[in-house]
C-alpha cells in the first residue's frame, strides 16, 4: 500500500493535464475577446461607411424638382419678361427647408448675373406672421411682393409692390412654416425690374442651392415672339 501511495505522489501527469487545461482556457478567452473586438470594429466600420455613403448621396442629389410648366409674364409691349414663376416640389424627402439664411438662388439673365436674389418665403400682407398660401389664386394675385415691417417679404398683387430684382417662394397648401413639405407645392417667383427685364431670346439660368445638397439648375430661353401683358409658357 505504501508503495502505491508513493508511486501516486510521484505521478505528475494530473498536474500537467491541469496546466494544459488552464492554458487552453486562457487561449479561448483571449480568442473570444479578440473576436469581439474584430466584430465590433467591423460593425463600426460598416455603420460609418453607411453614413458616409448616405451623406455623399445627399450632397450629390437635390430634394427639389420642377413640378410643372415655367410661366413668364410679359410687359405691356410684349418685348420683355418681368416675372418668372417656377413650380417646385419636394422629392424623395419629407420636407425641404427653404429658410432665407440656408437657401441661395443664383440668377443669370442674358449677360447679367446675381450671386443671390433669394428673399425668403412669402408672407401674408396682413399679419406678417403667417406664410402666404396662393391656393386658388391667380398668378397676378401673388407675383409681386413688398418688404414688410417685420423683416419679411409680404404678398402684393402684380404691379403694386416696388420694382426690384429678387425671388421669393409662395407655398400652396402651406402649414405655416418656411419648409416645403412633400404635400405642399411651391412657386418660386422671380421679379425683374425695368433695367433687368429679360428681352426676347434672352437665355435665363436659375440655380437653387440648399444646405448640403446639389443645386437644382434650370435653364430656358425667352420666346422670340410673345403676346402683350400676359403669361407665356417657356
Amino acid at each position: 500500500m505504501k508503495k502505491d501511495i508513493k508511486r501516486f505522489l510521484r505521478n505528475k501527469r494530473a498536474i500537467v493535464g491541469l496546466e494544459a487545461a488552464i492554458i487552453l482556457i486562457a487561449f479561448v478567452i483571449i480568442a473570444a475577446v479578440f473576436s469581439f473586438m474584430v466584430v465590433n470594429q467591423g460593425l463600426f466600420a460598416t455603420e460609418r461607411g453607411k453614413t458616409v455613403i448616405q451623406e455623399g448621396l445627399k450632397q450629390a442629389s437635390t430634394p427639389l424638382s420642377l413640378d410643372g410648366t415655367i410661366f413668364a409674364r410679359t410687359n405691356s409691349e410684349g418685348s420683355a419678361v418681368t416675372v418668372v414663376v417656377m413650380p417646385l416640389r419636394a422629392f424623395g424627402v419629407q420636407y425641404v427647408a427653404m429658410w432665407r439664411n440656408q437657401t441661395v438662388v443664383t440668377l443669370k439673365v442674358g449677360e447679367e448675373a446675381w450671386a443671390n436674389v433669394y428673399l425668403g418665403v412669402l408672407y401674408d400682407n396682413v399679419t406678417e406672421t403667417d406664410t402666404y398660401d396662393p391656393t386658388g389664386a391667380k398668378y397676378d394675385d401673388f407675383v409681386c411682393f413688398t418688404e414688410g415691417a417685420t423683416n419679411v417679404y409680404v404678398n402684393a398683387a402684380y404691379g403694386v409692390g416696388p420694382s426690384l430684382t429678387g425671388a421669393v417662394l409662395a407655398i400652396s397648401n402651406s402649414n405655416g412654416d418656411e419648409s416645403l413639405d412633400a404635400a405642399e407645392k411651391g412657386f418660386l417667383i422671380i421679379t425683374l425690374n425695368g433695367t433687368d427685364a429679360a428681352l426676347v431670346r434672352a437665355h435665363i439660368t436659375v440655380e437653387v442651392r440648399l444646405e448640403k445638397t446639389a443645386p437644382l439648375s434650370l435653364e430656358f430661353t425667352i420666346p422670340e415672339s410673345m403676346p402683350k401683358d400676359t403669361y407665356v409658357p417657356v
